[in-house]
């Protein structure tokens, strides 16, 4: 999950290059920008906004958390968590959710979004949870572990779902059979089943396999399951195998997450900040070139590179991040 370290000498190359690549772009952002964050924030439910006083189980940091005192922040905004009140809408990400949920509101039976590791499929998994109707839907979320069998992600399934397997129960067609006749009974109580796939780049061949024959389960009217697939982008390479063609022919909604353009960034930073407390700017214009240029635009490289960039900040007295403090963060990688 960590990036590769970088060698200490190579902390003025850092800043050469942040300094080249940040020439590249243009700076500020489109007009309203600034309204659009603030609308994002106001948007969240009281609850998971930690920028409520009234949140129960909010972040705390320890004495030794200087940079967040430092900028008068309530909690470190870069934090490497999944959390939904952090969640701002990039076009792709706001794409892929909103394909995903068509998938369930029309009884697609297979749904698949792709993208980078580190642009957060598993935070729009989350938002998912959150937004799917439990009153007509049972929604369960199943990570895949690298060289997880057919009959082990059948009995995480079944897990996930409650189902007791009866003792000695081994064979993968009466787990099957055990799942089948779950979900036939849940379309009888007038829901439907949704499962959805995190790390899904880790299936064997044997699982997706396994996967498009959850798929078929089903009555002369419609399918009675919604699979969405999370994985990183060789997933969908590998699926073009013709090997993979039936499996390919039943994913009628598919989606990709894309690394942020320098815009998007920019405003990706200030939102995380305004959701912490800090409204008003810290990086500036330099500095947020940088981010992008030193980040890819790779969410949870931006997130450790500002919250390094943060640190250092803290540690020179610096009211206001400029490039040099951002290269100085990035050496720390």
């Amino acid at each position: 999950m960590n990036a590769q370290s970088l060698e200490s000498q190579e902390s003025a190359e850092s800043a050469e290059s942040a300094e080249s690549a940040a020439s590249k772009y243009d700076y500020p952002p489109p007009d309203g920008s600034e309204e659009m964050l603030l609308t994002q924030l106001a948007e969240q439910p009281a609850e998971n906004n930690p920028a409520n006083p009234a949140r129960e189980g909010g972040q705390t940091h320890s004495a030794g958390s200087d940079f967040v005192r430092f900028y008068g922040l309530r909690e470190n905004p870069f934090s490497d968590s999944v959390n939904p009140a952090y969640f701002y809408k990039t076009d792709s990400h706001a794409e892929a959710l909103e394909r995903m949920m068509l998938a369930v509101d029309h009884n697609v039976s297979l749904g698949m979004i792709t993208g980078p590791s580190g642009m957060g499929k598993t935070l729009v998994t989350q938002l998912l949870l959150q937004q799917l109707d439990p009153a007509r839907l049972q929604a369960i979320l199943v990570l895949v572990s690298p060289g997880l069998s057919k009959t082990g992600l059948l009995r995480d399934i079944l897990a996930e779902l409650s189902v007791a397997v009866p003792e000695g129960m081994l064979r993968t067609q009466d787990l099957l059979k055990l799942l089948s006749n779950y979900i036939i009974d849940l379309h009888q109580e007038g829901k439907r089943l949704v499962i959805i796939i995190d790390e899904c780049h880790f299936l064997t061949s044997d699982c997706l396999h396994f996967v498009r024959t959850i798929s078929n389960i089903e009555i002369p009217e419609c399918k009675l399951t919604t699979s969405l697939l999370f994985g990183e982008e060789r997933f969908a390479t590998r699926l073009e195998h013709p090997s993979y063609e039936s499996l390919r022919n039943r994913m009628y909604l598919r989606g990709e997450l894309k690394p942020m353009g320098p815009e998007e960034c920019a405003q990706y930073v200030k939102f995380r900040l305004m959701v912490a407390g800090r409204m008003g700017d810290l990086f500036n214009a330099e500095a947020l070139q940088a981010v992008h240029a030193l980040s890819g635009g790779i969410c949870r490289n931006v997130n450790k590179l500002c919250m390094l960039t943060l640190l250092r900040g803290a540690q020179n007295d610096k009211a206001v991040l400029d490039e040099s403090v951002v290269a100085a963060g990035a050496a720390m990688i």
